[in-house]
């Protein structure tokens, strides 16, 4: 497994409904990543706000992004890629 820390903005496309959320794909890099499903959830704080994140899959890859709900702002954080 290789792990590659990335820190950058992307756009992400979802679906919100029922208190439930469905990360759809990722745009980043002008590049859109199809997103099969997420596999893990978590929140952090950030001072007193909280940081809501994902781990999600596409294809072998798994991919952890986060959303600031302060600065309204997602960002993928690190990939993990077979190899």
């Amino acid at each position: 497994m290789i792990i590659t820390d990335v820190n950058e903005h992307i756009k992400v496309k979802l679906i919100m409904g029922n208190g439930t959320i469905k990360i759809v794909s990722l745009i980043w890099n002008n590049r859109v990543i199809p997103v099969e499903k997420i596999t893990y959830r978590w929140v952090t704080k950030e001072g007193i706000y909280p940081i809501f994140h994902f781990a999600i899959s596409s294809g072998a890859n798994i991919m952890e992004i986060h959303f600031n709900p302060v600065k309204l702002q997602w960002k993928i954080d690190r990939i993990h890629m077979e190899g």
